[in-house]
């Protein structure tokens, strides 16, 4: 049977030297962007300077945010029995719950998968506060550190928003994990939507964020990926650093939110609906 023939000694340097170019080419592009994408340093820029120049500090902000979140994940993580980890030492197993502090008997079933939806219930809506707080400091409002609160005022549709996305990117993802992906970044702007007009509708909510996310996916992916040596930082000090980097993650995405408003011409109520981006097209780009 005959093998499959090897690059040639000539072959290789342009294999690597295209690949190289495709290595310069990405990165470029991370850094600075095309001519199509909303100016990405110049956004970041106007996003450290709107978290500055927050009336309430969004540093202290964040770290209540933090500290209520981690209190909640503690809560359910407590829920999950202790006494189901055991280590072997070679000639036994000795439980850990035994040598652990607040140790305790299994919980009933029901109980761990009550507290486990309260929470992503609570979670869900402070995370609509901490969203609702950005935005009053982008406007030039005094947000209060009550505001992380407010999401409580509209608590089923914020609900009922992560359930209908929940359930879609679910259904993309059945078709493989990148359509998933790309419907993640679709539906990332309707609790923006949402926040900005709680009067809305989910759907509308969402039908927005699908026509706002329309040729900018793949802009919004790349600059999650600006931010990855900032999330192996904050891992790396405990997440202490997150008092500082949450902020300004956060107010560059609302950044860009505007930007890509503006660029569309859906800057408010009223504007021309624009096509819905329900299924993948081959100019879509991401």
């Amino acid at each position: 049977m005959p093998c499959a023939p090897v690059p040639g000694p000539q072959v290789l340097p342009a294999l690597v030297f295209f690949g190289g170019m495709c290595y310069i080419g990405f990165i470029y592009y991370i850094v600075k962007g095309d001519a199509s994408m909303p100016n990405r340093i110049e956004l970041k820029k106007s996003a450290r300077a709107t978290t500055r120049s927050a009336r309430v500090s969004a540093y202290v902000f964040t770290l209540i945010y933090l500290v209520l979140t981690a209190v909640l994940n503690g809560v359910n993580s407590y829920m999950i029995p202790s006494d189901q980890l055991v280590i072997f030492t070679g000639d036994r197993f000795i439980r850990v719950s035994e040598y652990l502090p607040f140790s305790h008997p299994p919980f009933p079933a029901f109980a761990v998968l009550f507290v486990s939806v309260l929470v992503w219930l609570l979670s869900s809506v402070l995370a609509a506060g901490w969203v609702l707080y950005h935005q009053g400091v982008r406007r030039g409002q005094t947000m209060p550190y009550s505001s992380l609160f407010d999401g409580f005022g509209f608590t089923g549709k914020i609900i009922l928003l992560h359930l209908v996305m929940g359930l879609f990117v679910f259904l993309w993802t059945l078709l493989l994990v990148i359509p998933g992906i790309i419907a993640i970044y679709r539906y990332r702007f309707a609790l923006y939507n949402l926040c900005e007009n709680p009067e809305m509708g989910v759907m509308e909510a969402i039908r927005l964020s699908k026509q706002q996310t329309m040729g900018f996916k793949l802009d919004l992916f790349v600059l999650d990926l600006t931010f990855i040596g900032w999330g192996i930082l904050c891992g790396l000090t405990l997440g202490i650093l997150s008092i500082w980097i949450r902020p300004y993650i956060q107010q560059t995405d609302l950044a860009y939110f505007d930007a890509i408003r503006a660029a569309k011409g859906m800057g408010g109520p009223g504007q021309a609906d624009q096509p819905a981006d329900d299924f993948f097209r081959p100019d879509d780009r991401f």
